[in-house]
């Protein structure tokens, strides 16, 4: 592991040429760019990237939650398989390494999640998800919850419920999508269950799942309250809906546990899966039971879902490696002990403004807030925050309804020196950031 290396101002020179290079050629919608952000990567190894100006970061949050096991862990697989076969017709004439792939995936899940769509990302398997719900239970609604995010593909961005990423293409979403609040904590549980209910009750005759995040990434860490799942399974059994579980973020040991269904001691009607499983490369997943996915009915040679790229031959030699990774040592349980000993290191941070830190496992984040009595949301300092720590040569994420949440999900192999090492650079911002922060507010006084 290398600590961080910075060579230049952060971006660096060349990182700067090439904001200027991709402002002309790409829609200005995709990549925020400024003179702070963002740096340009050239290649990465383990916790570490580097830039196009050599400087060398801490990944603290594995490329969205893609380098599980680390950056390059899948690399050599990758490539022998790239001199064997790039590219195969996954649905007409399919790679073998397709079927060593789902065979092995099965394996480690329980009985009934044993047949297994492919596809490409989160947005994708979540999809899928929708059509399987449909042509099981032959209804179109769904309830999803409050500030969830399950991808920004038409079906999927209709689950997704934050504003920003809705607002613009309000009129092309058709649902019907109903939305519950997901609830923080004990207090919150009963009402959350309760308005459940009330939705039920009110569209029986068009519900056919409920699709909920076991922990709320980009929603802010959120952490529901135990029980909770239990109890969203216990009503989709009662009134007859299939419960979708969205693990494209928690699964594969992110929180401690191979799955974050494991926490409740429950089993889902559909999973979908993601981001570690591809060790890089593109790959997703939706799996549910015989009985489920027999709905679907089997092909007659011109597939009603099917993509070019379904089970692409580098992504399944990918996934078989990462699963036979997974399963050399306990990696939920190490998880489990690291993610315990970075949050206790995170809450020992000083600063007036962190209102909470949560999470599971190597799944962590830390809410900042104005005012303590308030709570109100301090997005400033979380963009500060993010600035700081990339000169540091860290890399982190903001996330939450406000942007007000720091987002920390490292590779799975951080250790704790570099935990200890991430956890003083955060309290050096904090501390700068302070001092600023009053500074200011005694000359707005003064004036």
């Amino acid at each position: 592991m290398f600590l961080p290396q910075i060579k230049t101002a952060i971006p660096g020179p060349k990182s700067l040429e090439y904001a200027q290079k991709l402002a002309l050629v790409e829609s200005p919608g995709i990549t925020y760019l400024s003179d702070k952000f963002p740096v340009f990567w050239q290649k990465a190894n383990g916790l570490n990237i580097w830039d196009v100006d050599d400087n060398c970061f801490l990944d603290l949050n594995s490329a969205f939650g893609v380098a599980g096991l680390g950056h390059g862990n899948a690399g050599k697989v990758v490539g022998e398989q790239a001199l064997n076969l790039i590219h195969g017709m996954g649905d007409v004439h399919p790679p073998k390494v397709k079927v060593d792939f789902i065979e092995k995936l099965v394996e480690i899940l329980p009985a009934n999640l044993n047949k297994v769509i492919l596809s490409c990302n989160g947005s994708d398997a979540c999809e899928s998800a929708l059509k399987t719900v449909q042509v099981y239970t032959q209804k179109p609604g769904i309830i999803a919850f409050q500030y969830g995010y399950h991808g920004l593909g038409y079906g999927a961005l209709d689950l997704t419920h934050k504003p920003h990423f809705r607002k613009p293409f309000e009129q092309r979403l058709s649902g019907p999508t109903f939305h519950a609040p997901y609830p923080s904590c004990v207090e919150e549980l009963e009402q959350s269950l309760e308005i459940i209910q009330e939705i039920i009750n009110e569209n029986k005759n068009i519900l056919g799942g409920i699709i909920v995040e076991p922990i709320q990434g980009r929603g802010g860490v959120i952490v529901p309250p135990k029980g909770f799942l239990k109890e969203l399974k216990k009503l989709c059994e009662k009134n007859n809906l299939l419960l979708i579980l969205d693990e494209i973020y928690t699964g594969f040991g992110r929180t401690g546990k191979m799955f974050a269904f494991e926490h409740e001691n429950i089993v889902p009607d559909l999973l979908c899966l993601g981001k570690t499983i591809g060790g890089g490369l593109p790959l997703s997943i939706c799996v549910g039971s015989s009985e489920i996915m027999s709905a679907w009915g089997k092909s007659n040679g011109e597939a009603i879902h099917t993509s070019t790229f379904l089970g692409n031959p580098l992504a399944c030699a990918a996934g078989l490696h990462i699963l036979e990774e997974l399963n050399k040592q306990d990696w939920p349980a190490l998880i489990e002990e690291r993610g315990q000993y970075f949050q206790a290191k995170l809450k020992t941070l000083k600063s007036p403004f962190i209102k909470e830190v949560r999470g599971k496992g190597l799944m962590l984040g830390i809410e900042l807030v104005k005012d303590l009595k308030t709570n109100e949301p301090f997005t400033d300092l979380a963009n500060y925050f993010l600035e700081k720590c990339l000169e540091k040569g860290l890399i982190v994420l903001t996330c939450g309804k406000a942007g007000h949440v720091i987002s920390l999900s490292p590779p799975f192999i951080i250790t704790e020196q570099a935990i200890d090492f991430v956890v003083k650079q955060f309290q050096e911002v904090f501390s700068e950031f302070e001092i600023i922060y009053k500074h200011e507010a005694l000359v707005s006084f003064n004036l």
